[in-house]
């Protein structure tokens, strides 16, 4: 895009999420505070505007202004001073509760429980979504914040269903939409096993997908130069989620900036990474932000360790992703000052490293199928073991493997997509569409390949059984029942020099539990079986562990749990059990390399990186065009080190710990010339080693993160 025609949140920023909080308003300078902004070298700042509480003098009737601001308007004081020094404004909006006096007039308003109740929250009542204070109120709310004052956009927090700890919305309004939407009433439970209750889940996203575009065509009929974005999450915060009816792939058409809040903590470190690499697959060619909390939620004025937010913010920027760090009662008199100025480093960082963002994209030759249907409709109730594990698992082993991916919703999986890698994993996604199926077989016939696992495919999008012969055929098996309860068994190595088993050493078996999908193979399809089925070993009936005296091996089976080979001109790798969920629930590191060898095969001798480095560094493969050539961007993100806990999941770590020696070979295309090599955060000049058409070179040393720059030109 031309540098001169783009707008200003088209290209790459660096944004400050300000909440204030009523009574904050006496020590908000504008000059003070835009000041603080420049020096995180923000290019932009979000500050609280209206909804819930107005921090501008508003005319609407009822919309309460807060009560510290003693006539000011801090809207018409910050904008301006923000503007004068080259910086953007946002202002916050929340439409998620409103004074309980507005009961009175506006009874329509406000959600109710099942009983017809109203549901307070901090002296107010929780709004609906599918109301008019949602669909009216909120409309007059931003076009008054647009007309009145020259902000640069509107960002919208908690717009959902389920706000504040309620449960299932009972208005009228509800009622209507449901009723036209699927014939029926709201179930009064929640029941994953009722057909119904799976198309109320649906309709909860779709509502709320409807009221971000009418919010979206509201702020440009105001201001047509100005932006909306609306929070939303992806995965790790389910109970917000799923209640809420957040599905950004439904909002794509409603949304100026793609953008994903990232604030819990009690996950994964690398969530802001599969948050990154979701939204750059949604949207390559559009701007991406995800916010870092500068604070621990729910303890608000605490302040995140720095160690653990470098690798949060380095994960998004590494995926091509602007951070905005959110800091809430930055303006109270006690406050938790000691990780300002360590992020005051990273955003000047960032600034720096500007011209190594602008334009990336990434060029990983993997992509990682995610499945919202399959969250929903047969994760049911237990969506953690049943489908995130398995993705947690796969990333986990993916990333520790140094092998560069992506993250690809089920509903936008086509043949376009599916051309730009060479490999896709579906960690046991369950729930696809005809149309996905189709475009998998069609893919993996024209020489791409597939790594899956367990159900993967079984199901329809909304949870029904489906037979699906053409998914089968690209197995080279058919899938005839599932074998559960296999606690202490193994996979026994049939065939110890295949490439799954690569690296394993001298070991007889695999840990194996949980459930086996039961296989008849398809005559004449050349399927390698590395891996067998040892059932549980268990000396008596019932035990959980068995006694050690008769802790033996009786026999094994033929019951494959891993198969191989090929289909059409592609590749086809198929776990039967579920060895995905099983890496990342136990942490049994064979699994997590038999899982990443199988990705390995399937991408074949085109592998384009490769790295030498220890387990908790990351990694990305970006590439910028260049008038000449090319620059790749290989990012390396060093995870602090902690605590590992029995589920798996990492206790966010509060120590960086500095790796050396760290390999990074690049594959050369044929008529292109290495021009340089460099490291990013200091400049110097790598001696790569030249042979067989790849180019290496050492990193002497990672401290949180750094960019291995290197840059072709044409021959």
């Amino acid at each position: 895009m031309d540098e001169q025609a783009r707008a200003w949140w088209q290209g790459p920023n660096r944004v400050l999420l300000i909440n204030l909080r009523e009574g904050d308003e006496p020590r908000i300078d504008a000059e003070a505070l835009v000041a603080d902004a420049k020096r995180f070298s923000a290019t932009a700042f979000c500050i609280s505007g209206g909804g819930i509480v107005a921090f501008y003098q508003t005319k609407i009737d009822g919309h309460r202004i807060s009560s510290g601001l003693d006539g000011r308007d801090l809207l018409a004081e910050i904008v301006p001073v923000a503007h004068r020094e080259g910086l953007h404004v946002l202002a916050r909006i929340d439409p998620s509760c409103a004074p309980k006096v507005l009961a009175e007039r506006h009874p329509e308003w406000f959600t109710r429980d099942r009983d017809g109740n109203l549901c307070e929250v901090s002296e107010h009542y929780v709004t609906c979504p599918s109301g008019p204070y949602y669909r009216e109120r909120m409309v007059e709310v931003v076009t008054e914040i647009l007309t009145r004052h020259p902000v640069d956009g509107i960002w919208n927090n908690a717009g959902k269903f389920g706000a504040w700890d309620t449960t299932v919305c009972y208005c009228d309004s509800c009622r209507t939409s449901f009723r036209a939407f699927a014939d029926a009433d709201i179930p009064l439970e929640e029941d994953w096993e009722d057909p119904t209750w799976r198309r109320f889940n649906e309709w909860r996203y779709r509502q709320i997908a409807d009221w971000v575009r009418l919010m979206h065509r509201a702020i440009h009929a105001a201001n047509p130069a100005a932006i909306f974005i609306s929070a939303v999450q992806l995965m790790e915060s389910l109970e917000t989620i799923q209640i809420g009816g957040w599905d950004i792939d439904y909002w794509l058409d409603g949304q100026d900036v793609l953008t994903f809040e990232c604030q819990r903590r009690n996950t994964a470190p690398w969530w802001p990474g599969i948050q990154a690499k979701y939204l750059a697959s949604l949207g390559p060619d559009r701007p991406r932000w995800m916010t870092v909390s500068y604070f621990y939620p729910w303890w608000r004025l605490s302040a995140t360790p720095e160690a653990e937010n470098r690798a949060w913010i380095a994960q998004q920027f590494a995926n091509g992703v602007s951070s905005w760090l959110h800091i809430n009662g930055g303006y109270s008199p006690l406050f938790d000052r000691r990780a300002l100025e360590p992020m005051r480093e990273v955003f000047a960082r960032l600034a720096r490293w500007e011209p190594y963002f602008d334009g990336a994209r990434s060029v990983a030759q993997v992509a990682v199928v995610f499945s919202r249907h399959t969250q929903d409709n047969y994760g049911r109730g237990k969506p953690g073991p049943r489908y995130f594990d398995p993705v947690r698992g796969t990333y986990c082993a993916l990333q520790e493997a140094h092998i560069p991916f992506d993250m690809l919703s089920d509903k936008f999986v086509d043949a376009a997509a599916l051309a730009r890698y060479r490999a896709i994993v579906l960690p046991n996604a369950a729930c696809l569409a005809d149309a996905v199926v189709d475009a998998l077989v069609e893919y993996v016939k024209g020489g791409g390949a597939i790594v899956c696992s367990f159900e993967t495919g079984r199901y329809d999008i909304e949870g029904h059984p489906v037979d699906r012969p053409a998914l089968d055929d690209l197995l080279g098996a058919r899938r005839t029942g599932v074998r559960r309860d296999l606690k202490s068994s193994y996979a026994k190595l049939e065939q110890r020099d295949d490439p799954l088993l690569d690296g394993i050493g001298d070991t007889d078996l695999l840990p194996n539990d949980g459930a086996l999908v039961e296989l008849a193979m398809e005559p004449g399809a050349a399927r390698a079986v590395p891996l067998t089925l040892i059932p549980p070993v268990i000396a008596h009936s019932g035990a959980t562990i068995s006694i050690p005296e008769y802790s033996a091996i009786g026999s094994g089976t033929d019951i494959p749990v891993a198969l191989r080979g090929g289909f059409g001109a592609g590749r086809v790798v198929y776990f039967a059990n579920q060895v995905d969920a099983l890496f990342y629930h136990y942490g049994f590191p064979d699994l997590g390399r038999v899982l990443a060898n199988a990705v390995s095969w399937a991408i074949g001798e085109a592998r384009e990186l490769r790295i030498d480095a220890p387990d908790h560094v990351d990694c990305t493969h970006m590439r910028q065009s260049m008038s000449r050539g090319r620059r790749d961007l290989v990012h390396l993100v060093n995870f602090p080190v902690g605590k590992h806990l029995n589920t798996g999941w990492r206790h966010p770590g509060t120590s960086i710990h500095p790796v050396s020696d760290i390999r990074v070979a690049l594959r050369c295309a044929a008529g292109e010339r290495l021009r340089a090599v460099r490291l990013a955060s200091t400049g110097a000049v790598l001696a790569p080693t030249l042979a067989d058409g790849w180019a290496e070179v050492r990193v002497d040393r990672l401290d949180d993160h750094d960019i291995v720059v290197f840059e072709f030109e044409q021959t």
